[in-house]
């Protein structure tokens, strides 16, 4: 799956994609940007991958002097619960960028700091960072606790229940297996 670059229709103003060729912002990207803002939902499993995009443009961040702020958001499956191997060194990439549980409890907020003060970005380089709290979160919670409208952060997280299924059935993707993707109700059935 792929993103391409592009510019938008109605601004003009140029959007380029991290989740194609590029994982990591360049230079080339970052050019006339004061601030790097992430504002996207995790899951609460360390494989979903949107919690490496957010370390590789605390990075990115770094290395060209911009402030990197995230939006915290509360972790769907609760921060009450560490489940799961932590990841060995050797096997980091893309899918495991860091040596955290597998459903490792915490916010992108809690993952940002942890991975800025434990020097995990590259050459132990730190990002300038600044997070935004949220309000009225208990560790406790399931999002279903929080009235909030759970809105998909991508295709096959159609629901809160679907991320509290997935740090057990993503551990199949690497099978000849099918855990549902596609579906309307991906690792459900």
């Amino acid at each position: 799956f792929r993103i391409n670059h592009h510019v938008d229709e109605k601004t003009g103003v140029p959007i380029f994609s991290i989740y194609g060729k590029t994982k990591k912002p360049t230079p080339e990207m970052l050019k006339n940007i004061d601030v790097l803002i992430f504002d996207i939902q995790d899951v609460g499993t360390r494989f979903y991958t949107y919690i490496s995009t957010m370390s590789l443009c605390m990075e990115a961040a770094a290395e060209n002097g911009i402030q990197f702020i995230v939006l915290d958001r509360p972790n769907p499956i609760t921060g009450n619960l560490v489940e799961g191997p932590v990841l060995k060194p050797e096997f980091k990439s893309f899918v495991g960028i860091h040596p955290i549980a597998l459903r490792h409890g915490m916010t992108v907020g809690e993952l940002a700091k942890m991975f800025n003060e434990q020097g995990w970005l590259a050459n132990g380089i730190r990002a300038d960072l600044y997070i935004v709290k949220m309000k009225k979160w208990r560790r406790s919670f399931w999002y279903g606790e929080l009235g909030l409208k759970w809105v998909k952060p991508s295709p096959n997280m159609p629901t809160p229940t679907t991320a509290l299924l997935y740090p057990g059935m993503g551990l199949l993707e690497a099978c000849n297996v099918s855990e549902g993707r596609g579906t309307t109700r991906p690792f459900e059935n």
